[in-house]
């Protein structure tokens, strides 16, 4: 959230400079991003006014400006042939200096001089790209200073809102925030207007619980044009370009009250409003051109005819305020969090309205947010209305009650706050108190939803406090000691072999959303989660894990090879809390095998993942089977499950393509494993030094077989195992097929390491079981490749 100096000293006055303020956000409420000046380097831009236009005597499309600043009348060329004489533009003069450091000077065009620039709001840094030179719409002097008049200049400071703390997604919120670590004072709300409910406005049903409020209100004569520059400049802080001033206005408040707001072109809707949950196959087309094809959970703000608006997300393209808008329907409804967020998962699609939606938009504020609409449409587009609005609200949502004790408060905080103490940081935070025997019973408002319980009034009144002031102690034990238990080392082995292979460590918030769950279901949701988008414990690493690489293939890191090690959840009525958590191993990687090695342009594949994991197995003394297995959203031909006798203990495969580019925008081919750690342990056994000692030579031979594709290898590795005592090892060195090859085989190519224990091995005896091995091959149609 980026914070104006300028804008939010509106609604409160300023105890301490922003240097300052930037180091008690960090101490009592987020992080700060940036803390920057805006427009300092700009200067020598005044207030100009367009006299009269001459044709340029040797460029068609170049005009002669004659500009009145006041004191002096000055010719400016440009190449803007839409400005009109009269028009009050910002003008830089002989010296002055841009946005981006450019500094302007007289200067010839075509053989006439031009003393100065008409400027864009690109010039000002207001605006990314501009199209035209900039029309001042405010009453002003020709020669007024335009950066002081205008308040240009201004301090941003960008803050780093976590997900449980909504209040902060808006201007009026940070304010009181401000005034509750006490760096500020005199909190105030902006003018609004009283509004009426009145069961005679526009027509509103609700028929999905997706929508909990939904207030309406009709403005007419609205005059559509260009908002006052302020607005456009407060707008610009935020990162939002001005469109016209009745969709600016809904920006405006929307960052102001936090709650997102949407208005409809009158002449667009037939009859009344409702509200639906989508049908699945319908599409809507929205605001910036995009077609939905919707998936049936979605809430839809419709007519009797039509889709106007993907509620809590964006508005429709049909109904979208233009210049020819006379009439208006203003929306300010309250929709369920948790479907906001399955519809921007499922569609890849945020806006600044669904970030507002997803986090929790207070409920009761409705009024106050109409009011200000109102208020400021009437200023500012010449709107009127009759202030009666249509109010749906079929299950008010009331202020938590929740009791406080002051034992448990100071027990936790480790301080004795006073009763005045209490009462004092509660009033900032305006939360309602009452004294009860033991404590307060606490009234918390509607727009703070993340406070749950006991333990997160001590948070707020520990932070409010201040941690830093809270005296540190060293543990009063004389008995801590720590030790590497044998899971932790364990898990310390795994790792160090997988870093070894090349890959990289990862670690994820188990915590998920459960539209993420494309393998399994979820099945242990938090009680009390702080966002919607961290609803439930995951059942497999595969999910964070994805998120990662997803993460770094649109970061152009498209050479990937990542593993994590993590407790799953999984229920479990056995045990004592119901929820299981073993260790798992995620291993990914996608790209080329060796990115660093210019001559090397493998891709990784199936087999990269194996050889890693049977690297590991082996150095824990496990012979492990792979099986060929059809698994939710993998391509059945490269994916496998994996036993440990007859224990399944993980799965490894490719993604389906449309499933990692649908899921996860990944092109590539991607490969994952993921394999129950705490059953390895299990099956773990130690490798002794003497085992690896080999006293006699091995013979190594190569074969190249034609393998049905139907045809598992370890049908073919049992095979060879079963053919003698003398078989060391069993490696696969190339899969083909392609060019030469019947569509129906594979050509495998494998090495076999042949070693006795006991002496050196003569090639007869080799022979022999070498024959033994390929007739029983033979048998199974695996055949020796012909050269």
């Amino acid at each position: 959230m980026r914070i104006s100096k300028d804008w939010i000293s509106d609604y409160i006055d300023l105890k301490i400079n922003y240097n300052d303020l930037v180091r008690q956000l960090k101490l009592h409420t987020a992080d700060v991003e940036i803390m920057e000046s805006f427009g300092d380097e700009l200067k020598n831009i005044k207030v100009g006014r367009i006299d009269k236009i001459k044709e340029h005597p040797n460029a068609d499309k170049l005009i002669i400006c004659e500009v009145n600043l006041g004191d002096e009348t000055l010719d400016i060329i440009t190449g803007d042939l839409t400005v009109k004489e009269k028009d009050l533009v910002p003008v830089a003069v002989d010296g002055a200096v841009l946005y981006d450091g450019f500094k302007i000077k007289t200067r010839n065009f075509r053989g006439v001089k031009s003393h100065g620039m008409l400027c864009s709001l690109e010039e000002i840094g207001l605006e990314e790209h501009s199209d035209a030179i900039y029309t001042i719409t405010e009453d002003v002097e020709p020669g007024t200073d335009f950066i002081n008049y205008f308040k240009i200049k201004d301090q941003i400071l960008s803050m780093e809102i976590t997900p449980n703390k909504p209040d902060l997604l808006s201007y009026l919120g940070t304010a009181r925030e401000f005034t509750a670590i006490d760096a500020a004072e005199n909190f105030k709300l902006p003018v609004y207007k009283k509004i009426n409910t009145t069961t005679k406005g526009f027509p509103v049903k609700i028929e999905y619980d997706g929508c909990k409020r939904y207030t309406a209100l009709k403005m007419k004569n609205i005059e559509i044009k260009p908002s006052p520059l302020w607005m456009v400049k407060r707008l610009a802080m935020a990162g939002i370009r001005s469109i016209n001033n009745v969709v600016d206005i809904t920006n405006y408040v929307m960052l102001e009250t936090g709650h997102p707001i949407h208005a409809f072109d009158m002449k667009t809707i037939k009859n009344s409003i409702i509200v639906r949950k989508a049908k699945e196959g319908e599409k809507v087309v929205l605001l910036d051109k995009r077609e939905l094809e919707l998936v049936g959970h979605e809430t839809l703000i419709t007519d009797e005819e039509k889709i106007l608006a993907l509620g809590g997300v964006m508005g429709g393209n049909i109904s979208g305020i233009n210049e020819n808008t006379k009439e208006i329907l203003l929306e300010v409804a309250h929709f369920d969090p948790i479907n906001i967020r399955k519809t921007t998962n499922h569609h890849k699609l945020s806006t600044d309205s669904s970030y507002r939606f997803e986090r929790g938009v207070d409920p009761n504020n409705a009024f106050f947010v109409m009011g200000r609409l109102i208020y400021l449409i009437e200023k500012y587009a010449n709107g009127s209305t009759d202030y009666n609005a249509t109010d749906i609200y079929p299950q008010k949502i009331k202020n938590k009650k929740q009791p406080l004790r002051i034992n448990y408060l100071n027990s936790k905080l480790g301080i004795n706050l006073t009763i005045d103490e209490i009462e004092e940081i509660l009033k900032r935070l305006n939360f309602g108190f009452e004294r009860i025997n033991e404590g307060f019973e606490i009234t918390i408002p509607t727009n703070r939803p993340d406070i749950e319980g006991e333990a997160d009034l001590v948070e707020e009144i520990g932070r409010i406090y201040g941690y830093h002031n809270i005296k540190s102690e060293a543990p009063k034990s004389t008995f801590l000691k720590g030790e590497r238990n044998e899971n932790y080392v364990f898990k310390e082995k795994a790792a160090s072999i997988l870093r070894h292979q090349g890959f990289h460590e990862t670690k994820n918030i188990p915590l998920m959303n459960d539209t993420k769950f494309w393998k399994s279901e979820a099945n242990v949701k938090i009680i009390n989660p702080i966002s919607a988008e961290l609803e439930f414990l995951i059942p497999e690493l595969i999910y964070p894990i994805l998120e990662t690489v997803s993460y770094n293939y649109r970061n152009q890191n498209k050479d990937i090879k990542m593993f994590e090690i993590n407790k799953v959840f999984l229920k479990d009525e056995t045990s004592e809390t119901k929820v299981k958590e073993p260790t798992h191993m995620a291993i990914v990687s996608t790209g080329e095998e060796s990115p660093a090695d210019y001559t090397d342009k493998r891709k990784v594949s199936f087999y990269t993942l194996k050889g890693t994991l049977d690297y590991l197995f082996e150095e824990n003394g496990i012979s492990a089977t792979y099986k060929r297995s059809n698994i939710k959203g993998f391509s059945q031909s490269q994916t496998a499950e994996i036993f440990i006798k007859d224990t399944k203990i993980g799965y490894i495969g490719l993604i389906d393509p449309e499933m990692a580019d649908k899921m996860y925008d990944i092109k590539d081919e991607i490969f994952v494993a993921e394999i129950d750690l705490d059953a390895v342990k299990k099956y773990s056994k130690l490798v002794s030094k003497a085992s690896k000692k080999y006293d006699y030579p091995s013979i190594k031979r190569e074969y190249s077989f034609m393998v049905p594709i139907s045809t598992e290898f370890s049908e073919i590795n049992k095979t060879i195992e079963n053919a003698g005592n003398i078989i060391e090892k069993i490696q696969i060195f190339d899969v083909y097929r392609g060019k030469g090859i019947d569509p129906n085989f594979s050509s495998i190519t494998i090495t076999i390491i042949y070693r006795s224990h006991e002496k050196t091995l003569t090639d007869d005896e080799v022979n022999k079981v070498e024959s033994k091995i390929l007739k029983q091959l033979e048998d199974k149609n695996v055949k020796l490749r012909k050269a």
